[in-house]
């Protein structure tokens, strides 16, 4: 027994050592190399470039500086905007703002001067601008579009509800402006069988019509104030001023807007006495398409009726075959001089300030900084004056005149700073999420804000470190900070910043690229 098990011992032995090779002929005794897997290298991304020349603009409250939520649309020579695009790279033809503000670049090898931006806001008065693009090289260029409640003082709005059948109303279609609003007064009338159409010519369909009468008093700024910009030309040797304005607008079930007319209505509006018109007196007259900003002058003249004695103005009218904005306009001759302002006082802040000028035929604002203090202004007469008022982006007071002052050529300002500001810095650590590698955070979109007003942008240096200026001390700022390119799958960095000349920091993780390599060995 003992014998068997023995000889299978061996048997198993011998087959082991057979199998292994030991005892072959061909065994050198070398050992053999372990393998190494491949080593995996993570990469964080280059530093990105930082973006410039940024038009940053708000949509704001005329009263109160507060951003405002509006719809803005930008046209280039009166058609949809072509060349711009978000800082994206998509495309810019128009604009839902909640919080009031946007931003967009100018595309590259596009060469625009100027675009129009037109605004529309729950509550207030409609109205277009026009975006200067001139500084856009020298770097960002900030605007604030001021927008007129419907409210306000001087500005008059009604809607009314019109029945219509086939296109048409089988009874005269009338509204105004409001009862009792003095000089903020307009009407319009269309008569019975009119055929109404839209912008294409097609004939209106639904079965309710609303119609929107809008006036204000040209007497005060309320007038200026409401009046699209571009009437005038840059350059012109004369400007037009408007005496009177009046705005209508005409829309059916579907939002469709109603833009001609079969036979001729007749719109009226009032003009101040103060403007020095008489009965009988005929006015040129001026429309512009709300649509496309575009502003023409009009072959119909603007009759002057009789005089209003209770409101002090005269009732003019004249007739149409479209609607859209109108102006009853006369003639000055224009200013020719540089418009600048001579600031004495405290200086200037490096984000800018805002001069404003506001009379009964003068409206407009432009952003100086301590390097530039040109004011454009293409509507200003050479015996135009106004009420000059020097504001921060957030709308603090630096200067307001005590009455209204001669605008044609310098402009003194004696600029006394109402807060305190500070500046700080934000920097943006970068991380990669699949190892400890880290990585420049550049080139991101920026933007800090006090709650409800404009917000501004934060300058990057290329290094992760982003210059908050012109913190008001003491108050609370709301940061954003959206990345592109590379960095784009990073969700937007939300920070609360305060203003305590105190620097401050964020950190935003990424799963970087990697590439495999070896730890090498013999």
């Amino acid at each position: 027994m003992f014998t068997n098990k023995k000889s299978l011992l061996a048997l198993s032995v011998a087959s082991a050592v057979a199998l292994s090779g030991c005892g072959s002929d061909k065994d050198n005794n070398e050992p053999v190399a372990p393998v190494v897997p491949p080593v995996v290298v993570v990469v964080p991304p280059q530093a990105a470039a930082e973006i410039t020349s940024v038009v940053v603009g708000s949509v704001v409250d005329s009263a109160t500086s507060n951003v405002v939520a509006a719809k803005v649309s930008f046209l280039e020579a009166g058609v949809a905007a072509t060349n711009l695009v978000d800082l994206d790279g998509n495309a810019v033809t128009s604009m839902d703002l909640e919080d009031g503000s946007f931003s967009f670049v100018v595309k590259d090898g596009a060469s625009v001067s100027q675009v129009t931006a037109i605004v529309s806001a729950d509550g207030y008065v409609t109205k277009s601008y026009v975006i200067n693009l001139a500084k856009l090289s020298e770097g960002d260029v900030d605007v604030q579009l001021p927008v007129v409640s419907q409210d306000t003082d001087g500005v008059a709005s009604l809607s009314t509800d019109a029945a219509v059948s086939g296109g048409s109303s089988a009874d005269d279609i009338e509204a105004s402006s409001g009862e009792n609003k003095g000089k903020a007064t307009a009407s319009v009338k269309i008569p019975a069988g009119t055929t109404l159409k839209d912008a294409e010519d097609n004939l209106i369909t639904g079965s309710t019509l609303k119609l929107k009468v809008t006036a204000a008093d040209t007497s005060t700024s309320a007038g200026s104030s409401i009046t699209p910009q571009g009437l005038n030309a840059a350059g012109s040797t004369s400007v037009l001023k408007p005496v009177g304005v009046a705005s209508v607008e005409m829309t059916n079930d579907a939002g469709v807007k109603v833009k001609k007319f079969s036979q001729p209505i007749t719109v009226s509006m009032a003009i101040p006495a103060s403007k020095g018109v008489q009965p009988g007196d005929e006015l040129s007259l001026s429309s512009q398409n709300e649509d496309t900003g575009v502003w023409s002058a009009e072959t119909q003249k603007v009759t002057v009726g009789s005089l209003v004695a209770s409101g002090n103005y005269y009732n003019a009218s004249f007739e149409t075959n479209h609607l859209t904005f109108y102006a009853a306009t006369e003639v000055k001759e224009a200013c020719t001089a540089p418009i600048r302002i001579l600031a004495t006082g405290d200086a200037i802040p490096a984000s800018g300030l805002i001069v404003s000028y506001s009379s009964d035929d003068l409206n407009g604002s432009d952003r100086i900084t301590a390097d530039d203090l040109a004011v454009i202004a293409d509507n200003v007469s050479t015996d135009d004056t106004a009420i000059v008022t020097v504001k921060d982006a957030d709308g603090n007071v630096w200067f307001e005149s005590a009455s209204e002052v001669a605008v044609c050529g310098d402009i003194n300002v004696a600029l006394a700073n109402p807060v305190t500001y500070v500046s700080e810095s934000f920097a943006i650590n970068g991380t990669c999420s699949n190892g400890a590698e880290s990585f420049v955070a550049s080139g991101a979109a920026v933007f800090y804000n006090r709650d409800g007003k404009a917000p501004k942008r934060a300058m990057g240096d290329g290094a992760g470190n982003y210059a908050l200026n012109d913190l008001v001390s003491g108050e609370t700022y709301s940061l954003t900070a959206t990345f592109s390119g590379e960095l784009a799958s990073i969700e937007k960095l939300t920070a609360s910043v305060t203003a305590d000349d105190t620097d401050e920091s964020a950190s935003v993780s990424f799963e970087c690229s990697t590439t495999t390599g070896s730890t090498g060995g013999n």
